[in-house]
């Protein structure tokens, strides 16, 4: 059986979800607002969302005949693309800028402990886990009927 025509797409979403993270840590830190605590919620509400977008886009291309399984993994992936995406990037942007973007009051001793903290606990373990908890949702929320097993019965 051939897959629809715009599931090949789908992958997309991971990509479109890092470059909206890498464009608003740019805007952040150009206008000197990434130090605030608040701007890390900001991209994990991003994230949620982004999984949450992308599992309904895949349903509905699906014609909502996805189990919840299937919609899971498509949140996971989605999740792990961009995370991905991410983490390159701020790794990059962390040589080039030669610090944290958030040290504008920190000491230069400390700024780069402060980074690997930021990188390791926002970046990594919580859009991961966001991104998790976004797929569950998603997965089981989004499932047009949640009655039918895998033989369609209901």
């Amino acid at each position: 059986m051939e897959k629809p025509l715009s599931s090949k797409a789908l992958p997309a979403y991971g990509f479109i979800l890092g470059a909206i993270c890498i464009v608003f840590t740019l805007i952040f830190y150009v206008t000197k607002l990434y130090g605030n605590l608040w701007m890390g919620y900001f991209g994990n509400l991003i994230m949620f969302l982004g999984v949450l977008i992308s599992i309904i886009h895949y349903n509905r291309v699906h014609k909502d005949k996805t189990s919840a399984t299937s919609s899971f993994a498509m949140g996971w992936r989605t999740t792990l693309i961009a995370t991905i995406i991410y983490a390159v990037f701020l790794l990059i942007f962390h040589l080039v800028v030669g610090g944290n973007p958030a040290h504008t009051l920190v000491e230069e001793d400390t700024v780069k402990d402060n980074f690997w903290i930021y990188f390791l606990g926002n970046v990594l373990f919580v859009n991961l886990f966001v991104g998790v908890v976004a797929a569950l949702l998603g997965g089981l929320v989004f499932k047009a009927n949640q009655k039918t097993d895998k033989s369609g019965k209901p």
